[in-house]
């Protein structure tokens, strides 16, 4: 793996830094887990949450164990792995799928990360339930998406199997209530994650590394390339050659020009670390008025003042970027344990620089409050969207992206995530950022609430919404409760919705109806249209 980054008007800036951490010894400081580089008052979600400089080295111990399930899992023809999370619980074995070569016989990996009915329809038919194992990852076990999972994959392996904890494997902190269903159901076995590792920043612990390696990916090389990463980026490294650092300053400097954005393209090999390094720079920088806004590729804006360009990958040609202002270039597959190894410590660096704690996620509990109000409601409506048909949806919309220019916009899509349905999003983000010149990201819901859903709410001001929902072909109950998966991301559509007003967010929702795909037809119309 080789990184470079371009000579800029930042130079001096990152120089003073260089000289400060220096003075402070802020990097041995970081290396030590020191909780005072990030808050003078002592904090829990920073004294617990630095095991993550440890992983590299202490994670193995998980692997014995999961070789012997990989094993198992081949020998009984298992030919699906359900990982069924949210947020870092998913993200990074998602990456692995995409990136690492998998040794033949082994599963497939499915992310189910939807609470959408058409999205646990679509998984429940593509997989021979009596072939799949079940992965129900969650840090604190008691996320209610994963535990909905949990229960209607349960529910539909009982159907087949007297025994069915033997497709399960649960991946969560010790003393969760997860960890005790787990006991109690007889899940096959029950991983026990580092509870000092925050869920983004659990890429090389217990959450990636059982999924990676059920479905065959070498977790030894991405290891090896983390702990190569972490000597790279010790206190014995000069500031000037250390990653981390330089990384992190480039990102704080140029925040604090203006350039909020960083915007990460890269080939086959580097481009799928996009949407979870997402969740690392969002949830993580994304409070107190501040932080700075990640972008997963996207439209290209010409000379663009308000972002950098970071690439990943092996080779640049062809990705639409002339001059990155950083390159991560990969040598091989496993670097991607490294790149996100330096790409933690650069989001605590940056953090740092721009006065925040980089640990918690102070916004996020009142969206799953009012989601919670939403459900206890009862009528599964969300108040204020708007109908795709409406004759008013292209005036309300002029009015929401009308200047001055959005910091960026966000759209956020309750819908069952498919290919054709990122092309149509792809669509309308395009036609956004034509219209607007902002930077345009897009998310599945609920999704992004667990990924930059705390930036929407506690980051810049400035930015607009353009949430989505529509209405299910049919909905499926939860099993043993009194809710279905069609009213539960009806709720939580409607408790982000009430959560961006509270705080002026200007924010619209838009209701595709029944026909979701011509709706989403229409509306890239809709925003293409003159004023």
């Amino acid at each position: 793996m080789k990184i470079s980054l371009s000579r800029s008007e930042r130079d001096e800036a990152i120089a003073a830094l260089q000289r400060r951490w220096d003075a402070e010894d802020l990097m041995g400081r970081v290396w030590r887990k020191d909780p005072t580089v990030w808050s003078d008052e002592p904090q829990p979600e920073i004294d617990d949450r630095l095991g993550w400089l440890d992983l590299p080295a202490t994670a193995g111990r998980h692997i014995e164990e999961i070789d012997r399930l990989s094993d198992v899992a081949t020998s009984v023809g298992i030919r699906h792995i359900v990982l069924c999370g949210m947020g870092g619980s998913s993200l990074a074995p998602e990456v692995f799928s995409a990136t690492q070569t998998q040794r033949a016989g082994h599963p497939s990996l499915i992310v189910c990360d939807s609470t959408h009915p058409d999205a646990l329809s679509a998984i429940a038919t593509s997989i021979d339930t009596s072939k799949t194992w079940f992965v129900i990852s969650s840090k604190s076990g008691t996320t209610i998406e994963t535990l909905s999972f949990m229960q209607y994959f349960w529910e539909a392996v009982s159907e087949l199997s007297p025994s069915p904890g033997d497709q399960f494997i649960a991946v969560t902190d010790p003393d969760s209530a997860l960890a005790d269903t787990a006991v109690e159901h007889g899940f096959r076995a029950v991983f026990l994650a580092d509870p000092n590792v925050g869920g983004r920043y659990s890429a090389l612990s217990a959450f990636g590394l059982v999924p990676a390696g059920l479905i065959g990916c070498d977790i030894r090389a991405l290891l090896a390339a983390g702990a190569a990463a972490a000597s790279l980026c010790s206190p014995e490294t000069p500031l000037s050659l250390n990653p981390g650092f330089t990384i992190g300053a480039s990102m704080a400097t140029a925040a604090s020009r203006g350039q909020d954005k960083v915007r990460f393209v890269g080939d086959d090999v580097g481009g799928p670390v996009g949407a979870w390094v997402e969740q690392l720079i969002a949830e993580s920088t994304g409070k107190d008025g501040k932080g700075i806004v990640p972008l997963d590729g996207g439209p290209r804006r010409v000379d663009a003042t308000d972002e950098i360009v970071v690439f990943l990958g092996s080779n640049m040609a062809d990705q639409g970027v002339d001059e990155p202002d950083v390159v991560i270039q990969f040598e091989r597959p496993a670097d991607v344990g490294a790149v996100m190894f330096i790409l933690e410590l650069a989001t605590a660096v940056a953090s740092e620089m721009i006065g925040i704690n980089p640990f918690n996620q102070p916004d996020v509990q009142r969206a799953k409050a009012l989601a919670i109000e939403a459900m206890q409601d009862g009528s599964g409506e969300i108040t204020g969207s708007l109908s795709i048909r409406s004759p008013n949806i292209h005036s309300r919309l002029v009015e929401l992206l009308a200047p001055p220019r959005p910091s960026y916009v966000a759209i956020q899509a309750f819908l069952a995530p498919s290919a054709d349905t990122t092309t149509a999003l792809r669509s309308i983000q395009q036609n956004v950022t034509n219209r607007t010149g902002a930077a345009t990201t897009v998310g599945y819901g609920p999704r992004f609430l667990h990924s930059t859903g705390q930036l929407h709410k506690g980051g810049p001001k400035g930015a607009r919404f353009i949430q989505i929902v529509d209405t299910p072909s049919h909905d499926i109950d939860v099993p043993d409760t009194d809710f279905s998966f069609g009213k539960l991301i009806s709720a939580q559509a409607a408790g982000d919705l009430a959560a961006l007003t509270d705080i002026d967010g200007r924010v619209m929702s838009i209701n595709l109806g029944e026909d979701p795909a011509a709706g989403l037809i229409g509306l890239a119309n809709v925003v293409r249209e003159p004023d």
